[in-house]
């Protein structure tokens, strides 16, 4: 297995660090909506082929937040958890789920997820933590969009999981017209409405922090797309973004 390098994440980090903002931190929350990260573990037992033998030692390590709170660290690869501690030090580390370092942030009612700390870094608190989990996240979709832009997957392994029954969410607009509420869209090449889904709550919020978010499903979005007059669909329009038409999605 290759090492952890979260990339993603770690530009993302960057860029918070650089110029913090409120902005920023969701663009760092929305990149922990897949792939993964690495908990800090050394000074624990060595584990085993088959995992943890009875009785081993596990020692996750932890910090505070601004606020003197406590707060869990993640990384996105090893030479982060190397830098904070002596040249040399034989570190340890454990590979989870980016998500799963988010919900065992919350079960373990920490206030702060600080990523990287040893800097640049970004402080999640348990409130945005607790916002990007209680909503659907359909992370085989966000993965699929970041493979294609990559060059990795074609745009059939897209369609295809846009065909398969999962979570997918849209952004509603409740304050261009008083009173009345529109789903969040845009204009295709050939000038039909796009509608605009997104694979996370995180997603929703990072395009427009003003929007609503509504939790769905694939069949149920693309049926709206079918019989609402779209010409197609957007997916995650921050980017890496998928545009598929009409006729893609009847194919």
């Amino acid at each position: 297995m290759d090492p952890v390098d979260n990339t993603v994440v770690r530009k993302a980090v960057a860029a918070f660090a650089a110029q913090p903002s409120q902005q920023g931190a969701l663009e760092v929350l929305r990149s922990c909506m897949f792939g993964t990260l690495l908990l800090d573990t050394t000074g624990s037992d060595m584990p085993t082929a088959t995992g943890f033998a009875a009785g081993s030692r596990l020692q996750i390590r932890r910090g505070t937040g601004p606020d003197g709170r406590a707060a869990l660290l993640a990384f996105t690869r090893n030479e982060e958890i190397a830098r904070l501690y002596p040249t040399g030090t034989a570190t340890l580390s454990m590979v989870n789920p980016s998500t799963g370092v988010l919900e065992f942030a919350k079960s373990q009612q920490s206030a702060w997820l600080y990523i990287d700390p040893a800097g640049p870094t970004c402080a999640l608190s348990a409130s945005e933590i607790d916002f990007a989990l209680r909503n659907p996240n359909n992370e085989p979709l966000k993965s699929a969009t970041v493979d294609l832009a990559a060059g990795r997957i074609d745009r059939r392994a897209v369609l295809d999981l846009l065909n398969q029954e999962g979570p997918l969410l849209l952004g509603v607009d409740e304050t261009s017209e008083p009173g009345k509420m529109r789903f969040r869209a845009t204009a295709m090449p050939d000038g039909s409405p796009g509608l605009f889904a997104f694979t996370s709550a995180p997603e929703v919020v990072a395009y427009n922090p003003a929007d609503a978010v509504m939790a769905s499903t694939t069949s149920k979005v693309l049926e709206i797309v079918r019989n609402d007059g779209y010409g197609g669909l957007v997916v995650n329009p921050s980017g890496p973004f998928v545009a598929v038409t009409l006729a893609e999605l009847n194919a």
